[in-house]
Formats: structure tokens, sequence, C-alpha cells
């Protein structure tokens, strides 16, 4: 029997396909320039998996009744523990207007901007689709996505690329105690609320 569709998952499905097409490909590219052994690693791993969900995404257009709901998604292979705070920063290269090849800053960082942008896109797709299946595509999709994108992060966060800076403990503590309980706050309200009435 043939799937009925709603327009905006149908549109939305191919928009998944057509961004894992330009996706895979520019990890290919990346791969093949990069001279770093991890990075290639990680972006044919990329790779492999982005290219289970294409085939997924077309079985699904092509009414093969994958069962998305069932499908298991990318784990990330990465065993980095993250650096908080400026310990190793790398310095930035300016951008270089007569590249003649990528850097693996530049390679690591669009490929990690285009895997926040696939989670994100990700997530706004699913909330438009109406069949399950079609939903449970792009939200393992979006899934996939942050995966990968704290994966290169990881690689980049490792090599002093990309430094996540640490807040100051005093501050962390002063935010924290702005916000109060729920029940303290529910209670305080309930009886005001209460009194009001009698």
């Amino acid at each position: 029997m043939q799937r009925s569709w709603a327009a905006h998952e149908f549109l939305e499905t191919n928009e998944l396909l057509r961004k894992l097409t330009a996706d895979i490909e520019l990890h290919a590219f990346c791969s093949n320039a990069t001279n770093d052994p991890e990075l290639k690693n990680i972006l044919q791993r990329h790779i492999k998996g982005m290219d289970q969900t294409y085939h997924q995404a077309i079985q699904l257009l092509q009414n093969k009744g994958a069962n998305m709901r069932a499908t298991a998604g990318y784990n990330q292979h990465s065993q980095h523990h993250p650096h908080v705070g400026m310990q190793n920063p790398t310095m930035i290269p300016a951008p270089n207007t007569q590249a003649n090849r990528l850097s693996d800053f530049t390679m690591g960082t669009i490929i990690l901007n285009s895997h926040k942008a696939g989670s994100m896109f990700g997530m706004l797709w699913a909330n438009e689709c109406v069949d399950p299946d079609v939903r449970s595509l792009h939200v393992m999709s979006a899934n996939n996505c942050q995966q990968m994108a704290y994966e290169i992060w990881q690689f980049m966060n490792n090599r002093g690329y990309y430094e996540a800076p640490m807040m100051p403990a005093n501050q962390v503590t002063m935010m924290n105690q702005t916000y109060q309980p729920l029940a303290a706050t529910y209670t305080a309200n309930n009886a005001m609320h209460t009194n009001h009435l009698i």
C-alpha cells in the first residue's frame, strides 16, 4: 500500500536526504585531505553512520516499510575527557585567502557546524511530521548529528582547537542561589491563594 505523505514531512525528508548527500561528500573530502589519523577515523565512522541514515530515508520514501522506531542510532566512539578552562589553547590561524587545502582546524570547524545544524534542523523537521516512522527518522538523525558533533568537538578540544572557558566557581554559586525549590514557592503561593479565598 502506498504511504500517504503530509506535505511538510515529505519535503523535509527530501531536505534530509540532500543534507546527508552533501555531508557524506564533505566528510569524504575532508577524510582524504587530512593527515591526522584520528580525524580521518572519526570522519570515516561518521560517513558510515550517515550512509545508514541515508538508506533508511530512501526506504521510507520508496515505501519499503522501514520501521524507524526499532532502529539504533549512531554511537560515538571518542574516549576523550573534555578539558574545561583555557588549559592548552592553540592559536587560531588567520583566514588564508590563498589556501589550496583546508587545515584540520578548518575541517573540524566545518564538520562541527554542519552536525550542529543537522541536529537543530532534524528536531525542527521531526516536529512537522505526522507519520511515526518518518518522525522517528528525523529524531534519530538529529540525535546522530548531536552525537557526531560532540565527537568532533572532543577531537577539537583535545587538540586545543576549541577550548571551553570555565565559569568562575563563585559566580556559579551565586547563580545557583538565585533559584528557589518549587515546593517552597508553591506552598507559599498556595497559602496566599487560600487566604485570599477566605
